[in-house]
């Protein structure tokens, strides 16, 4: 049975967490526009020591045999840049995101 995009997204960050080291936060981006919504799980990724490139959205296809259904975008920022997410300094908005549910490594 296939998995809903949000545990598929669970899934996508327990796996990070366990390679990243120096991973701090997952984040799911909900799209602003449900009109818009491309069928993406887009994680943002606050990863300790990452260069910071501003909001860089880095794409992926579904991979059923590994039990990912959904292609998926990852957007990595630093810590820094995560607190100018949240002020509104870097602005996720204008990508047509939205902040979501958080979700944990275990």
């Amino acid at each position: 049975m296939k998995k809903t995009k949000i545990e598929t997204a669970e899934i996508l960050a327990k796996a990070h967490f366990q390679v990243e080291p120096n991973l701090k936060h997952v984040f799911v981006l909900e799209p602003i526009n449900d009109g818009a919504a491309t069928g993406s799980i887009v994680l943002l990724e606050v990863v300790e020591g990452t260069l910071e490139r501003g909001i860089e959205p880095i794409a992926f296809t579904a991979d059923p045999t590994h039990g990912i259904d959904y292609p998926s975008v990852i957007v990595e920022v630093s810590p820094r840049e995560y607190q100018k997410i949240q002020s509104d300094g870097l602005d996720i908005r204008c990508r047509g995101w939205a902040m979501g549910k958080e979700l944990k490594a275990d």
